[in-house]
This record gives C-alpha cells, structure tokens and sequence, in this order.
C-alpha cells in the first residue's frame, strides 16, 4: 500500500496520531481533536492499551479496543454496543458489509489469517507492515461495529506491529483517500460477498 509513513518524536507521536485518525473518521458531536475531548481521551487511552508490554493479539483485542474508544459515550453505551459486535446491517457507500450473524466466524477468521500472516514475519517471508495492513483490510471489509471500525483498525495496525517488535505508524489524514481507496481494491480482489478468497 503506498501511503507515506511519517515518524515523529516520540513525545509528538502520540498526539499526532489521535488527531489524525479522529480526523479520518469522525465521530459525530466530537470533535476528537484536542485532550478533554471524550473521544480524544479515550482514543488516547485505547493506543496507550495497544502499545503496552505484556500481552497478545487475541480474539477479544478488537473488542477491547472498541470499549476504549467508546467508553462513556452516549451513542455507545445507550445501546449497549460499546466493546460489542454490531447486530444490524450496514453500508459503506453501495457496499454492503457482511450480515450479523457472519460477523462472529468471520472474526475469528480474521483472528487465525492474522496469528499466520504474523508467523510468516517471524519467518522472514512476510514484511511486518504488509502484515498489519492485510490484517487492517480483511477487518475493515468485515467492519464488525457499529461505528468505530476505522479508529479500531487502525489502532490493530500498530498493536500487530508492537507485537512483531515494529515501530508504530500514523496514517495522515492527507492520505485518507488513498487509504480508503487501498481498502476497496482490497474488498473486491479478496472479497466475494460471502466469504474471503485469500489464495489469490
């Protein structure tokens, strides 16, 4: 995927990259730009979560994530969908993201095609950020919440990049075309409408 990675100082890092994903993906009646905004807060406190030692990618990591992100706010916790998998349809555009009831098997697909795509960067046959952005596009396809879905995937990249022992990355809101652009191209080679073709 050809969208330029920029590194900071570390003590910048951080705050750029919450400043830029809440611009990529907003969130309605928060402006998630500056601290004390809740969702700039809680996204802070979600990639701390990420960046932090001793613990794995798991099945529940994108759970977890979504719950920070959406901690205390209304839309969220109102309905019960913070940290949970949405249970009605949804469109990107004309797309339309898998049913419901897919989204528990299709996650844990997801789980396993990431654990491997991560082997095969322990084996020296696979770049670590074409792993964390192959994984990034089968969940954005998958798009398991309600909202939330960019944020949390984004903040996926860079945990499967701690764990492979990779420095984090910021996609900038300048490239947010090329990113999303990058995603459908990856929806519709690996995507059928029922199930992902990852042989290809």
């Amino acid at each position: 995927m050809n969208i330029e990675i920029l590194n900071f100082p570390y003590f910048d890092w951080k705050n750029i990259y919450v400043t830029e994903s809440n611009r990529i993906d907003p969130q309605p009646g928060y402006s998630g730009l500056h601290a004390g905004c809740k969702m700039y807060d809680n996204h802070l406190s979600a990639l701390n979560f990420v960046l932090s030692d001793g613990w794995e990618l798991n099945e529940n990591t994108p759970l977890d994530i979504h719950r920070f992100l959406t901690r205390n706010i209304p839309f969220f916790e109102d309905s019960g969908n913070s940290g949970a998998y949405r249970r009605v349809d949804c469109y990107i555009g004309i797309e339309t993201c898998p049913y419901p009831y897919q989204i528990q098997n299709l996650m844990k697909l997801w789980y396993e095609k990431t654990k491997s795509l991560m082997d095969l960067v322990y084996d020296n046959k696979l770049n670590a950020k074409d792993c964390a952005f192959i994984s990034h596009h089968m969940f954005e396809v998958i798009h398991p919440f309600i909202d939330g879905n960019g944020r949390t995937g984004r903040l996926l990249i860079n945990k499967i990049l701690h764990d492979l022992g990779k420095e984090p990355i910021i996609i900038m809101f300048d490239d947010k075309n090329k990113y999303y652009d990058s995603i459908q191209h990856f929806r519709k080679t690996y995507w059928t409408g029922k199930q992902f073709v990852l042989d290809k």
